[in-house]
């Protein structure tokens, strides 16, 4: 396992170097048990062999150390240190212990050390030191652990060899049997698929992924199934759509005609209204009368001011209205607004003033009757949410061009002023701040819906800063072309 840690290899080198390692492990642990019991035998061996030469030597110059033949013990000394291999060092001492003879071998190595002393009846004659060598049997015990060695590095390449051609010539066709089967069931054939393996471990294995593919078949068909259904549910959803869609515009269309031509008929009888009330005015003859002849006069001019506005909503709701490009002067056209609405803030002590900016072009191409509605929108609100104070309109350039300028209208007030809660209910259709003040200054909402709509077709903005009790301003932007200007310009 650790000797492919990280590694990529293939199963059949794997086992072939897992068998090889195994074998190689026993056979060393082989090797070495025997390489020691034959030491452990060499010694014993060894030690049999010193035993014995003792012996021999003993025996040999028993006779001539007794007679103290010098001569006779040198070379039996001789003799005995230059035919064995075994015996590497031979000292021989007399009873005075002087040495009679003495040889070591240049190899000497270390093994046996015996010293013992030599009696005769009950006589000391001399004493006798020999050194055993044991470099014959380490000999004999190192070349057969080389070529236990060797035989087992044979070994290893022999069955690295004949286990790799085997592993790979046995190993190869389950697994190209298994690797067909898992292709087919990546490539999604999984009918195809369904097979059984001629193996026996990979039977299990083959019926699981079998068992898989019955799975994902149903899985798919049931998936298709349901795609299916939510597709047609889907489509009838659409055309439902497409037909709630139809009717929606119908409606629409519908109600733009029908509060277009409700509106034309109910101008009808108004202009009527307001005409009569004319004339009374100038018939009656005391306060009490004319009092009443200018309620009816002013709830008329209410009532047609709220038909215009339905109007004006019908045709922008349903897309049909369009802004006029006409020459104006702008400095007339906020004029002729602040003058309709002078006695109107006079009659509430209020001021109303107005300030254009120096940089502003008052020359002028656009839809000043619709600007005009605009502005006479939020002065009338300014007006009527104001008890007392001021009423200001501010004119300034927000964005000058050779061609289309982009001005800004600021409409000021000291009035009630508006919560920032309550904001979020401006510009929606139908929708006043407080139900209270709608029962106080009256109105429907349709002004600043309409006022929005208007803006947005002039390329504009609308918004309100306000606070409580503290009054409010309307600002709003809008864009116009200036007279006069060529090709060149643009």
């Amino acid at each position: 396992m650790f000797l492919f840690s990280g590694k990529k290899a293939s199963i059949a080198r794997r086992l072939s170097t897992s068998l090889v390692v195994c074998i190689s492990i026993i056979c060393i642990i082989f090797i070495s048990l025997t390489y020691y019991k034959k030491q452990k035998t060499s010694n014993e061996l060894l030690s049999k062999k010193a035993r014995e030469y003792q012996e021999l030597i003993t025996s040999s110059l028993k006779i001539p150390l007794w007679d103290i033949d010098r001569d006779n013990i040198r070379d039996i000394g001789k003799s005995y240190i230059q035919n064995n291999d075994l015996i590497c060092r031979l000292y021989i001492f007399d009873p005075m212990n002087r040495i009679i003879f003495s040889q070591e071998k240049e190899d000497n190595l270390e093994g046996i050390r015996l010293a013992w002393n030599i009696v005769h009846k009950t006589d000391f004659i001399g004493r006798i030191e020999m050194d055993i060598s044991s470099d014959v049997f380490s000999q004999k015990n190192k070349a057969f652990f080389i070529s236990g060695m060797q035989t087992l590095l044979l070994v290893i390449i022999m069955i690295s060899l004949t286990t790799g051609f085997f592993l790979n010539a046995v190993l190869r066709k389950p697994f190209q049997e298994l690797n067909t089967i898992v292709q087919l069931y990546s490539s999604g054939q999984y009918d195809s698929s369904k097979t059984q393996s001629s193996y026996i471990e990979f039977e299990q294995f083959v019926n699981v992924l079998n068992q898989m593919a019955e799975k994902i078949i149903k899985q798919n068909e049931t998936l298709e199934q349901r795609v299916i259904e939510r597709t047609q549910k889907l489509n009838q959803a659409n055309e439902e759509l497409k037909n709630l869609a139809v009717l929606a515009d119908e409606a629409n269309t519908a109600k733009g005609e029908f509060l277009t031509n409700v509106s034309h008929e109910l101008r009808t009888p108004m202009n009527g209204i307001l005409g009569m009330s004319s004339v009374l005015m100038d018939l009656v003859i005391d306060d009490g009368q004319l009092q009443c002849v200018k309620i009816i006069q002013d709830s008329a001019y209410d009532l047609l001011s709220l038909i215009n506005d339905l109007l004006d909503f019908s045709s922008l709701d349903t897309g049909r209205f369009k802004l006029k490009k006409l020459n104006f002067d702008l400095t007339q056209a906020i004029d002729m607004i602040l003058e309709l609405f002078h006695l109107k803030a006079k009659s509430k002590n209020l001021q109303l003033t107005h300030t254009i900016s120096n940089d502003v072009p008052t020359a002028l191409i656009g839809d000043s009757v619709r600007l005009q509605q605009i502005i006479a929108n939020l002065i009338d609100n300014g007006i009527k949410f104001s008890d007392a104070g001021t009423v200001h309109l501010d004119i300034s350039l927000q964005l000058d061009s050779p061609t289309y300028p982009v001005l800004c209208f600021s409409i000021s007030d000291t009035g009630i002023g508006i919560d920032h809660q309550d904001m979020k209910h401006l510009f929606k259709l139908f929708s006043q701040v407080d139900a209270s003040v709608t029962r106080k200054y009256g109105g429907t909402g349709l002004g600043l819906i309409i006022a929005k709509n208007l803006v947005s077709l002039m390329d504009g903005e609308i918004s309100v800063k306000s606070q409580k009790d503290k009054g409010s301003t309307f600002w709003f932007t809008a864009c116009f072309e200036k007279q006069g200007h060529t090709s060149e310009d643009i």
